[in-house]
């Protein structure tokens, strides 16, 4: 809890320093409006506490559009290369574009002492030096983490292990769930300031460039949605500053609240939908709960993948007897000698699939109902269209023949 507080706290911190040179670049309405927006979204702050890379290097983002802003080039630079080296390799493809463009303007040297290659040789020389023997010692053998990463996904191209989407999956599924209704109004803030296209033209290509990895996660792109939330910024600012003058203005900014409004309800469905989304825990903490079990007693428990990723961590471990098994792959015939199993799916099949495979040495406890997917559906009375959240059996505790409580 510390350790998620204090990234959290950093997090927010450098998106208060970001905010504030959007303040000295575009205005004090345009910085109110940022927070007002990136405040009603869910999936930033889900994001912000939480030990990824990709939360770790968040908060160097945030420094470098803020040293940018500020033109502070060299700066940047900098906590650029320290970010690509110590955290998340890929940023060099929004790096890249973002200093092209003042490599070309002239306001960032390429050559030289305190040129950008300079500077970068340097900070990554740093980073290496520091990363490589702690990594190398936590991990027990020689690695330079990042090199790994870019190894496994760029070389071997291999990261399609995990799961695969379409080409275009960040822009139709992606940012408009982070974005929310705000995404309607990025074109508009495009239009309303010219230095807005200028600013997301990095992060826009970051994402093309980044799309061909056929492995896609809302995590990988998280540290352009404050960018294309300025956007959004920029226009509830032209519009506010501007309510008076005219009665279809009046009902713009009326409609810049209003979709704030809408902004925070679909985070309080965002909220009850993650809150329903870890089958892996509730089915751990029921057995655990609603059951005595003598504390001194070993019980093996094996964990398989899908609840190891909704839920079942350390940190739902109650006693210190009981023996978790997290090995992949493993056959039901190499389970039979484990007290419980913790099975879990991401589809609409598990009841099937636990009676056909498991129930040679093994019968089911429970199952657990979680969350499955959200519907729209209409109706012919008020409120006519409303949200609908399915839930599916998505976790089930076995428990071994033989065991007996």
């Amino acid at each position: 809890m510390l350790i998620r507080t204090t990234l959290g706290l950093i997090n927010t911190v450098s998106l208060l320093y970001f905010a504030r040179s959007v303040q000295w670049c575009f205005g004090r309405e345009t910085a109110m409006f940022l927070r007002y927006i990136l405040c009603s979204q869910f999936h930033f702050f889900f994001y912000l506490s939480r030990p990824l890379p990709n939360s770790f290097a968040l908060c160097l983002v945030m420094i470098v559009y803020q040293r940018i802003f500020e033109e502070r080039y060299r700066s940047a630079v900098r906590y650029a290369t320290a970010c690509v080296i110590l955290f998340r390799c890929e940023l060099v493809l929004l790096f890249g574009p973002l200093f092209l463009g003042y490599l070309i303007l002239g306001k960032l040297k390429t050559f030289g002492f305190d040129g950008a290659i300079a500077i970068g040789v340097r900070i990554a020389a740093a980073c290496l030096a520091l990363s490589i023997p702690i990594d190398s010692y936590f991990w027990g053998r020689p690695v330079w983490p990042e090199g790994e990463v870019m190894f496994f996904n760029v070389i071997e191209n291999r990261s399609h292990e995990y799961g695969t989407h379409p080409y275009f999956w960040y822009f139709y599924s992606a940012l408009p769930r982070c974005l929310l209704t705000s995404v309607f109004l990025v074109p508009l803030g495009c239009l309303s300031d010219h230095r807005v296209p200028k600013i997301l033209v990095p992060s826009t290509c970051f994402i093309f460039l980044y799309s061909f990895l056929p492995h896609k996660e809302l995590r990988f792109i998280i540290y352009t949605i404050p960018i294309y939330s300025l956007a959004a910024a920029v226009f509830c600012a032209r519009i506010y500053v501007n309510r008076r003058k005219s009665f279809v203005r009046k009902l713009l900014n009326y409609g810049v609240i209003l979709h704030l409004i809408v902004n925070v309800a679909c985070t309080s469905l965002f909220l009850l939908i993650a809150s329903k989304n870890y089958p892996g825990y509730d089915a751990l903490t029921f057995l655990q709960h609603h059951h005595r079990f003598d504390a001194r007693k070993p019980v093996t428990v094996y964990v398989d993948n899908a609840c190891a990723q909704t839920g079942v961590s350390r940190f739902a471990y109650l006693h210190d007897a009981w023996i978790f098994n997290k090995t992949e792959n493993l056959k039901p015939e190499d389970l039979q000698h484990f007290d419980f199993l913790t099975l879990g799916t991401y589809g609409s099949n598990l009841r099937e699939e636990v009676e056909t495979k498991f129930m040679k040495y093994h019968r089911p406890l429970f199952f657990v109902n979680a969350f499955h997917e959200h519907k729209i559906k209409t109706s012919k009375s008020f409120p006519w269209v409303y949200p609908s959240i399915v839930y599916k059996e998505k976790a089930a505790i076995l428990k071994n023949k033989n065991y007996r409580f």
